[in-house]
């Protein structure tokens, strides 16, 4: 087997300079292992909103192997003095996104997984970054390796919709109980007034921050454990809807919003990615039509996947028909130093905020 050549890239100027650009989007365009995750405007999006909150440092990986190159965005994160300061290696995007595959061009008959990973741990061992763990979660099955550092996450449930010629033929395939409840809410939002759903346009971005804030407190009233880290959802409409890859719409009663949906489209895929609706209106399931619209949508748009991403909720079972696993990677070092460190934060630090209320 050839040997793995690797290129790490640790400078931010580099990385957005319009040369690299450039290189990211012809890897994107090319790879038959992308996702959304790594377009360089979600990235971009996504740096920008946690660098000022955390210690992360570039270390963005090329790795060249005969006529296969592998990009793969990952950082080093030196946490707070509340996590033990523990050095990890994560990849961008970390808890927000959902898939962490590297970005891999060139022959796929020829890749083999178990040999990739392996070189490149030897590899990062090599760069004597100093790290405790490695955490690299959200890795699609036919991308992972094999071994004891590696575990079954959760599962992507999503539905094939390749074979639909029109947006109209794919309602009557839902289950009975499903279809019928959809067309039961449509007609009853359609007794109160004229039902339409709008798609922010990249020349709506004006528009679209207007309507969010009241967006993110709909889906925290929801939600409220789920953390939005300050501006993040900004930056994804700032540098996403521009380039095509945010999808941001609304479902509309008497021209009043009643739900949203922020996702994403890229290549052949629609993702669902954060839904939310107004409380008042919840007795008829703004969200579920609004779902059958998006879903109707990415059918004109002639797209192959409705991606609804990590989780098993029950709604998920009556809009799909298959799903990829995931896997995560997880090393911790065997040094004194590392294992106090992961133990800190692993065992000790949940307990303490258990007890104590205030931390």
């Amino acid at each position: 087997m050839t040997q793995w050549t690797f290129e790490w890239i640790t400078d931010w100027e580099k990385i957005w300079s319009d040369d690299f650009l450039r290189l990211w989007n012809a890897w994107m365009d090319q790879s038959w292992s992308s996702h959304v995750f790594y377009h360089p405007s979600l990235a971009r999006a996504w740096a920008e909103t946690y660098l000022p909150l955390q210690d992360i440092k570039p270390l963005f990986l090329v790795a060249r192997q005969k006529n296969i190159t592998v990009f793969f965005p990952l950082l080093l994160w030196r946490r707070n003095w509340k996590n033990a300061f523990l050095r990890e290696v994560i990849p961008l995007g970390y808890s927000d996104f959902d898939y962490h595959d590297p970005i891999i061009v060139g022959n796929r008959e020829i890749f083999e997984p178990d040999n990739f990973w392996s070189s490149f741990l030897e590899e990062l061992d090599l760069l004597g970054l100093g790290y405790d763990a490695i955490n690299i979660t959200g890795i699609r099955t036919e991308f992972a390796g094999t071994g004891p550092n590696w575990h079954e996450d959760e599962i992507c449930p999503f539905c094939n919709i390749s074979g639909f010629t029109t947006p109209e033929d794919f309602l009557p395939t839902l289950k009975q109980s499903l279809r019928g409840d959809l067309r039961r809410q449509i007609r009853r939002l359609q007794e109160q007034g004229e039902l339409t759903y709008h798609v922010y346009s990249p020349d709506d971005l004006d528009a679209s921050l207007a309507i969010l804030p009241e967006f993110l407190t709909l889906h925290a009233k929801r939600w409220p454990n789920a953390y939005k880290a300050p501006h993040f959802h900004e930056n994804l409409l700032r540098h996403g809807l521009k380039e095509g890859v945010v999808h941001f719409s609304e479902l509309r009663l008497n021209r009043t919003p009643i739900s949203w949906h922020l996702g994403f489209v890229d290549g052949d895929r629609f993702y669902y990615y954060l839904p939310a609706i107004d409380p008042a209106f919840s007795k008829l399931s703004p969200g579920k039509v609004h779902l059958l619209k998006c879903v109707e949508e990415a059918i004109r748009l002639k797209l192959s996947v409705y991606d609804h991403l990590r989780g098993e909720e029950s709604y998920k079972s009556g809009w799909t028909n298959e799903a990829k696993k995931l896997s995560n990677f997880v090393r911790r070092k065997n040094t004194i130093s590392s294992s106090v460190k992961s133990f800190m934060v692993e065992k000790v630090k949940p307990l303490v905020v258990r007890q104590s209320p205030e931390c």
